[in-house]
């Protein structure tokens, strides 16, 4: 198979997981909100990079991922969408001093810093976004909210840095451990909580079993993620964290067999997830709960993937990605002036 020949629908295709696909009646306005941001306040990126942003058309992401939330909840979820993929899109050229400044700054601010007036939508959104969600959500959700953003940041897209720079991916085993982080979904798993407004309780969120399912459904997503994204990352050239060269580097594999291995892995990963929820039920009065966790959980994962089949973010050859201009590097850290 030549690259140009890979179609991520092959292999994932509209409706393929066991749960319903949904979109939110409040998508339009969530577009235009996103837009508006966009063209207002990310005025810190070029204006190519904001016409890419706008044609990802990420607020269907946030409408397919989380479609029963109301507006007013919509909204900070819609926001971080745009501001974690920005932040993780943007950092691409900047050295790991520069990625761990950014995390400390970020996560100070969620933990109560006010943003300095030179300092960029990065920081401002991150503030809307705390006091947003500190609005909606009881305390002990917002602190596992600034824990998963810090722990994504800290253990994955830090602990990619070496390998991204050598060129070199690490080993299968290593490559798993990291990638769990590096995908950035851990924060978003917990957004169905908003939906249901049935938080976990603290001793049901660190269960074994509830800790499993979590590690299980963001692999889910990080294996989805690197089979639509590979169009995408072949045109780099130089990407090296993605399960598919991994594969063809670790065992010596054509793309096609390392795509359809990657997808066994994915299919793999979805099977020990389903049958770990069917098979333990004992959470007694909080069964409900952790149902529900799961359930909206699974809409996420089948409305990020009719996303991912519908966006320009991973067209072939890169073109519809908003890539990091050289020498720009360090404008994600300041006012981009």
């Amino acid at each position: 198979m030549k690259p140009e020949e890979f179609n991520s629908k092959d292999y994932l295709p509209h409706g393929y997981y066991p749960w319903p696909n949904l979109i939110s009646p409040h998508a339009e306005q969530m577009g235009k909100d996103m837009d508006g941001w966009i063209d207002n306040d990310y005025t810190f990126l070029t204006e190519e990079q904001r016409e890419k942003y706008k044609k990802m058309r990420l607020h269907i992401c946030t409408a397919r991922m989380w479609p029963d939330l109301t507006y007013e909840q919509s909204i900070p979820c819609n926001r971080f969408m745009l501001q974690y993929v920005a932040f993780d899109d943007q950092v691409e050229n900047s050295s790991l001093e520069e990625i761990q400044q950014l995390r400390i700054r970020c996560t100070a601010i969620l933990k109560g810093d006010q943003p300095r007036p030179e300092e960029n939508a990065i920081y401002q959104h991150m503030a809307l976004i705390r006091d947003e969600f500190r609005a909606l959500m009881p305390e002990i959700w917002f602190e596992r909210f600034v824990y998963y953003f810090y722990q994504s940041v800290r253990y994955g897209i830090e602990l990619e840095y070496p390998y991204k720079i050598a060129q070199r991916p690490p080993s299968l085993t290593l490559f798993k451990t990291i990638r769990e982080y590096s995908v950035l979904m851990r924060p978003y798993l917990i957004f169905g909580e908003i939906e249901s407004g049935l938080v976990l309780p603290g001793h049901i969120f660190e269960h074994i079993v509830v800790q499993k399912i979590i590690s299980h459904l963001t692999l889910v997503i990080a294996w989805q993620n690197d089979i639509h994204s590979l169009p995408k990352e072949m045109a780099k050239g130089t990407e090296v964290f993605n399960l598919v060269f991994v594969l063809q580097q670790q065992y010596n594999l054509s793309l096609e067999d390392a795509c359809t291995e990657a997808f066994r892995i994915h299919n793999e990963e979805m099977r020990e997830l389903l049958a770990l929820h069917t098979e333990y039920r004992e959470f007694g009065e909080y069964q409900e709960h952790v149902d529900k966790f799961f359930y909206y959980a699974g809409v996420g994962i089948q409305g990020v993937n009719t996303f991912y089949l519908q966006t320009e973010r991973y067209l072939h050859g890169g073109v519809g990605f908003a890539w990091p201009g050289e020498g720009r590097t360090a404008n994600i850290q300041s006012n981009g002036c």
